[in-house]
């Protein structure tokens, strides 16, 4: 008879150790830690275009974080937006989850949204459930953003990003 007892422990024991490296709940990070990221993130601002900022048609993501953080998008073909849109906030919180430290979600903050097309509206955008991750907040070589949106509520252009994506940084002049 085959001894099945140091098989079973085995399997159980990968199986603990696959389910105990899963990334755990998201917590809030510290004050401290939360003012170390946002000065990080101050008065940067990142790029994202699909096929490319000069394609058509073309996707176009902005992320800046001058006072806060904004969220723009647009959908363009040849020179003419079809769809554009923003989420705008004064602020914003931050979480990490314990096994991932490189890894932190940022939640908007009493968000403002507009839209520009096709119709102009004010606060018409639903934002509940969307945030944005980053990866390698203090690494400007590998930083990557993925944008959360599990309910689907945000209109076209998306998704231009929900895999994580470099964008590309630019210098912003006054």
């Amino acid at each position: 008879m085959i001894k099945l007892w140091p098989l079973v422990l085995l399997a159980v024991s990968l199986l603990g150790s696959v389910f105990c490296s899963a990334d755990g709940p998201p917590e809030p990070v510290g004050e401290a830690e939360a003012a170390r990221i946002k000065a990080e993130l101050a008065d940067r601002s990142f790029r994202q275009f699909e096929p490319h900022v000069d394609g058509d048609p073309r996707k176009g993501v902005l992320l800046d974080f001058f006072g806060g953080v904004t969220l723009w998008a647009q959908f363009a073909e040849r020179n003419h937006a079809v769809s554009e849109w923003e989420i705008t906030a004064g602020d914003y919180r931050i979480e990490r989850t314990r096994d991932d430290g490189s890894k932190i979600t940022i939640h908007f903050i009493d968000p403002r949204t507009s839209q520009q097309f096709p119709e102009a509206c004010e606060g018409c955008i639903e934002t509940a459930g969307v945030s944005i991750s980053i990866r390698n907040v203090f690494d400007a070589g590998r930083i990557a953003f993925r944008l959360n949106d599990p309910e689907g509520r945000l209109p076209s252009p998306f998704p231009v990003f929900t895999s994580w994506t470099a964008f590309r940084e630019d210098e912003i002049f006054d």
